[in-house]
């Protein structure tokens, strides 16, 4: 029996026909060809979003069965897929979505028991999980997976005494993607009309576009595209290719985030000789980029062949395994070299704003109140760049090393289910901040009247201006910060 025979039926779970349970073991005049392993998945909707799947072998000792350290497990595998229309119908066939042959490698290790009195002799074996599937959108309610070991030509030698496999489905649950749904249609429209006001205040001003403007204007615009809630779109017309979208867009909004953290510490450090240009920064630049484009670069490899190969993994091959871990090695390394180097930007402002912070006693009591109060909300503002870049960093660690509901330890599984709360709160932090800074940022015209408020007369007689505006008391802390 070939699965990739065209005329080959599937092989499934059915109290009536079709599919008999087998212990396995020595058979004379059996081999792999003869057996098949079904996986026959429950109902799903497409509020899961993604579904992705490992397989843990179960391989029992034997004295007659070699298990090679570097063994290699080879299968061909199919996927089916039923509508519910077609499920109701006991008569109708599975239809093939997609095919394919991979190859794995298997990493046990042995288990001994340590009260019988050949200590070594194993008990069994535990196996490493083996990356199976992984789909990007869930187009049909119903699949079917058939699965059969290649043995021919030297294939999947060597590889013990293989009794079963344990498939582990991860997926998002439909109560957190309602949650998160409603949470982006929320923030989308409240980001959108900040961006919009600061555009209409920077226009109303007449203020040109400095290099922190344009950057704020970035962040905001890669912050609405974030908040797009098209993924309700995904209910009614799966998108195969969205995953890849979804990757890319907060991709981007992280990476202008770090940018303009970088600006707007940077401008508060750079000495005042120097040209404000976008190349003033250019070694933190090239340091976030570069991190940037690795984590994108691994991110098309995976998710891109994934799109026609649901079975494809990156990690299935000695080289693509220890090329992922040094793009995801060097990736984190730039990140960590980033947040030092933000803090110290960021330590370098508070000093010089100390500083100065003694040349306010000279001023009189009303002009001295005014610029206390810029400066302990620009100081605060600070704090909380801080703040967001140091979870922000936890965050992409926590979901790199214990992703949702997969432990990889499955006896002691997690005490604390922080993954949808934590997710959540970093998503509504990172919309706050950037509203905040929209606002805190934008220019604010005056009227005449409203000049009257702003004017103070001194001892000997004469008017003096104290700030025509909101967002010169910030312009004054630069100065200040970089004198």
């Amino acid at each position: 029996m070939n699965l990739f025979n065209k005329y080959h039926q599937w092989t499934y779970l059915n109290s009536e026909r079709n599919c008999d349970g087998i212990h396995l073991g020595f058979q004379i005049n059996k081999t792999w060809k003869d057996f098949v392993f079904v996986i026959q998945l429950p109902r799903i909707t497409r509020w899961f979003q993604t579904l992705t799947s490992f397989i843990v072998p179960h391989i029992e000792y034997d004295s007659r069965v070699n298990l090679s350290s570097n063994a290699i497990l080879t299968y061909d595998v199919r996927l089916g897929y039923k509508t519910d229309e077609m499920y109701k119908d006991s008569k109708s066939e599975w239809k093939l979505e997609v095919k394919s042959r991979e190859s794995r490698s298997i990493q046990c290790q042995p288990i001994y028991h340590h009260d019988i009195e050949n200590k070594n002799i194993p008990d069994g074996y535990i196996c490493e999980p083996l990356a199976f599937f992984e789909l990007s959108t869930l187009k049909y309610p119903y699949y079917l997976i058939n699965l059969q070991i290649v043995d021919e030509n030297g294939l999947s030698q060597n590889i013990g005494k293989l009794k079963s496999f344990v498939f582990i489905g991860i997926y998002q649950t439909e109560a957190f993607t309602k949650v998160w749904y409603t949470l982006k249609t929320i923030t989308f429209p409240i980001v959108l009309a900040a961006l919009i006001w600061f555009c209409r205040q920077m226009k109303r001003a007449q203020k040109k576009y400095s290099n922190l403007d344009k950057l704020l204007f970035l962040l905001g615009l890669s912050t609405c595209i974030l908040n797009a809630p098209v993924e309700w779109l995904t209910l009614v017309i799966p998108f195969s290719g969205f995953q890849i979208y979804s990757e890319i867009r907060q991709g981007f909004f992280l990476t202008v985030l770090l940018t303009f953290w970088l600006f707007f510490a940077g401008e508060h450090v750079i000495d005042k000789s120097a040209n404000y240009s976008f190349w003033s920064y250019g070694k933190y630049i090239v340091l976030l980029w570069f991190a940037s484009s690795i984590l994108l670069i691994f991110e098309l490899c995976q998710r891109g062949f994934q799109i026609w190969n649901p079975f494809y993994s990156i990690w299935s091959t000695r080289a693509g395994r220890n090329t992922s871990l040094i793009f995801l090695i060097l990736a984190g390394l730039s990140s960590f070299i980033y947040i030092i180097c933000l803090i110290n930007l960021v330590v370098r402002v508070f000093w010089n704003i100390r500083s100065k912070q003694g040349e306010l006693a000279a001023m009189r009591r009303i002009r001295r109140l005014m610029y206390q109060g810029a400066f302990y909300r620009f100081q605060f503002l600070l704090l909380t760049t801080i703040l967001c870049a140091v979870l922000t960093i936890i965050w992409y660690y926590l979901s790199q090393i214990y992703e949702t509901t997969w432990v990889w330890n499955r006896e002691k599984p997690s005490k604390i289910q922080y993954s949808g709360a934590f997710i959540t709160g970093i998503y509504g932090m990172f919309n706050i901040y950037v509203f905040s800074v929209l606002v805190l940022f934008s220019p604010v015209t005056t009227n005449a009247d409203d000049m009257d408020e702003l004017t103070l007369t001194n001892d000997d007689g004469n008017v003096m201006h104290l700030t025509d505006n909101q967002t010169s008391a910030y312009e004054m802390i630069s100065k200040a910060a970089i004198s």
